[in-house]
């Protein structure tokens, strides 16, 4: 019998991009965190991305106060996979609040409101596109 719980907070699509092929493709995540032993103790945070077949889960290992180092955890297994997560929470203008991190929440600079870490757009791709122009090299020969 596992101890480990994964209480789902979020659950929605996402868009990822295959780096290989260029081909930006629609998948979902699931978003918690995860609990230990008996008394379901914190042990920190998880993100799932589910692409077809396949599902890719980030930890955030240990205690942490935000989903940044599950996003982290994630972003190198997808990047293992030869796939980049196209969410507010990979790009550079991208922040937290102590009070918003723990929620799966955070701050973009062009943004009005509040977005979810795992939040899509067309300027979230760009951006993040723009910035890993080295790992879409093999795309450009």
């Amino acid at each position: 019998m596992s101890w480990e719980h994964f209480d789902i907070t979020d659950r929605n699509a996402c868009k990822v991009i295959n780096s290989e092929t260029g081909e930006i493709l629609d998948c979902k995540y699931e978003l918690g965190t995860v609990s230990t032993g008996k008394q379901r103790v914190f042990s920190g945070y998880r993100i799932a991305v589910y692409i077809g077949d396949k599902c890719i889960i980030g930890d955030s290992k240990g205690y942490s106060e935000s989903y940044r180092l599950a996003l982290k955890d994630c972003n190198t297994k997808m990047a293992a996979e030869g796939f980049i997560l196209l969410v507010a929470g990979n790009t550079s203008n991208y922040s937290e609040s102590p009070m918003s991190g723990g929620a799966g929440y955070g701050y973009r600079k062009d943004e009005q409101k509040s977005v979810n870490i795992m939040s899509f757009s067309e300027h979230i791709a760009k951006e993040i596109l723009n910035n890993n122009k080295s790992l879409l090299q093999p795309l450009e020969k």
